[in-house]
């Protein structure tokens, strides 16, 4: 759980009157990092359960009044300047974690429309989601770890595998501050397609 260190003189030795101090510290440091980690636990449970709970309060309301539309969440606008940081968080925690599972990216139709597909699970559509516009970010044949291939590979590297950015600067030959520029790249371009698979999912459904 931790390591405590306390200081002493070098040709000091703790005595027993000394001994029963220290032991009774280390047990109140112990007891309190317990305390934390049942307290992060806790928020953790509340950050997953805050979207069930909202879903019930919407469906009790929508009973109450009768009201179907309170079901519907209202879409994305398109031009939204917040949707690349929408798309960089998501695939910060794409392997889990608050900034997928309560990402607004949730309410695209593309995701709406595959949620089925995964077991009602939205976080599992959003995720099948972010995975299809990494791979049309991916230029064609085999993967290399040329010029052409370097926004896909920061994106597999980070995201994907969750790699440490000084691994993958090491692995592209980059400094890590080119790497953090060419990120914002990559996400701009994971952006761009989700917007495009948006925008076409859109006009066919209101075409239909």
């Amino acid at each position: 759980m931790g390591i405590l260190g306390i200081a002493r003189k070098a040709d000091g030795v703790l005595g027993e009157d000394q001994k029963e101090p220290v032991l009774f510290l280390a047990a109140r440091a112990a007891t309190a990092l317990e305390d934390h980690v049942q307290q992060q636990e806790i928020f953790n449970s509340i950050e997953t359960l805050s979207p069930q709970i909202d879903m019930i309060q919407r469906l009790r309301a929508a009973s109450r009044y009768g009201d179907t539309q309170i079901l519907s969440e209202p879409e994305i606008p398109l031009e939204s300047p917040d949707l690349v940081r929408w798309v960089k968080d998501a695939l910060t925690h794409y392997w889990g974690g608050p900034r997928l599972t309560d990402s607004p990216l949730i309410r695209l139709k593309i995701v709406q429309k595959t949620i089925e597909e995964h077991q009602d699970n939205p976080a599992n559509a959003l995720r099948a989601i972010l995975r299809q516009a990494v791979e049309q970010v991916r230029p064609e044949g085999e993967r290399r770890f040329t010029g052409e291939w370097i926004l896909y590979n920061i994106l597999e590297m980070k995201f994907m595998e969750g790699k440490k950015v000084r691994e993958i600067a090491t692995r592209l030959s980059m400094s890590e501050a080119d790497l953090y520029r060419k990120q914002r790249v990559a996400v701009d371009a994971v952006a761009n397609v989700i917007l495009d698979m948006e925008h076409k999912a859109r006009a066919n459904a209101n075409s239909g």
